[in-house]
């Protein structure tokens, strides 16, 4: 049965290295450990020190190398133990993306004990097993702090009274990283149009002018042409071809002379299922928007949320009301004017991509920034 837990312990540590889009770098974990022994090794508990090297091999599985070492006084004999272990362990941590994140952990690796207790010399390695559970904690972008419990099954019966022991370890220490984090690549800028020439100065760029020698001062379609119909309603679509002849003053209309809807997609800007806390990967996207919203002063917009197909209805409503605000709180702080802009949440309603698929539901968790006028 030690075997047969073993052998799972080391096809998880094996199992668990497989992603790429994280913090990548080496961490070097030196602690301080508390070592509640099994009452049958007739060894005093007592304190020893762990060092760890590892680092994540996906967003939520670390992988680490690790050596412990304490010396304990043998009870009723007057001599002493150094056990040592040398071991793999894997962890599991959840709450991706926060600073804080809980972990269960598993591992295997070799045990060794040397010195003079339990009444005869000691010089025997074997197997041992390691399970945890403990707490992560991001300080700085280089150091944090880990505290873990760890039930360990000992195989050496270096004492010959038993075929495993069962010790605790509780143990408090950091994690250095090894090297710079890596930069989070930047955002496209905003470029400006270029300006389009306007041969004739009927206000419709050569591109686009069908009748580029239009008189000065004579009244003329989209398309640069001249129209007797008039534009009633200004929007820039002659009355003859306009099919919706009422539009309202400011809006953006089609060739049709229809009201259309302007939309900004902040690309970027998404989020973590059931969350609405904006990652550091979307700062830079959002500040982008704030300059655009500087460079255009009369731009009014509305901030949109939207969410993929997880959960209730009314869940996904309130929950893409929530991100909506995150983000216009964002441009606030910014220096955005508050009355250029409201907010709203679509909730599910609004996908722009298959909610069947993990990269279809994260387009849908985004935002957007509709211009109103």
């Amino acid at each position: 049965m030690k075997k047969t837990l073993l052998g799972v312990a080391l096809s998880c540590v094996a199992g668990a290295a497989l992603a790429n889009d994280y913090d990548d770098r080496w961490m070097l974990s030196p602690s301080l450990i508390f070592n509640a022994t099994d009452g049958q090794k007739n060894l005093e508990s007592d304190f020893g020190f762990g060092l760890g090297l590892g680092k994540f091999i996906n967003e939520n599985w670390s992988l680490d190398f690790e050596l412990d070492h304490a010396s304990f006084d043998a009870e009723d004999t007057g001599g002493s133990v150094d056990q040592t272990g040398l071991g793999l362990m894997t962890r599991y941590h959840f709450n991706s993306g926060s600073s804080l994140r809980p972990f269960l952990g598993i591992g295997a690796g070799y045990l060794d004990h040397n010195g003079s207790g339990a009444a005869r010399a000691v010089d025997s390695s074997d197997l041992m097993l390691n399970l945890s559970a403990g707490l992560r904690k991001s300080i700085t972008d280089r150091v944090g702090f880990i505290t873990e419990v760890k039930y360990r099954l000992d195989t050496d019966d270096y004492t010959g009274t038993a075929n495993s022991y069962d010790d605790y370890l509780f143990s408090m220490g950091l994690n250095i990283a090894l090297g710079a984090a890596k930069s989070t690549p930047a955002a496209d800028p905003i470029v400006e149009p270029a300006p389009q020439l306007d041969s004739d100065g009927d206000g419709v760029s050569d591109q686009s002018d069908r009748c580029p020698n239009t008189p000065a001062g004579m009244e003329v379609d989209m398309y640069g042409c001249h129209d007797v119909d008039g534009d009633d309603d200004n929007d820039g679509v002659m009355n003859s071809a306009d099919k919706c002849p009422d539009t309202r003053a400011g809006a953006v209309v089609d060739a049709d002379g229809c009201e259309v809807q302007v939309v900004i997609e902040l690309q970027g800007v998404h989020f973590d299922v059931d969350k609405a806390t904006l990652r550091p990967e979307s700062i830079v996207i959002l500040d982008a928007a704030v300059k655009t919203m500087g460079d255009h002063g009369t731009l009014v917009v509305e901030v949109a949320g939207h969410t993929d197909s997880t959960a209730s209805e009314a869940y996904n409503q309130n929950l893409s009301e929530r991100r909506a605000k995150v983000v216009y709180d964002y441009l606030v702080d910014k220096g955005v004017s508050a009355d250029r802009m409201t907010w709203k949440g679509y909730g599910e309603l609004s996908p722009i991509a298959t909610n069947d698929t993990e990269e279809g539901r994260q387009k849908n968790r985004r935002t957007e920034l509709v211009i109103q006028d």
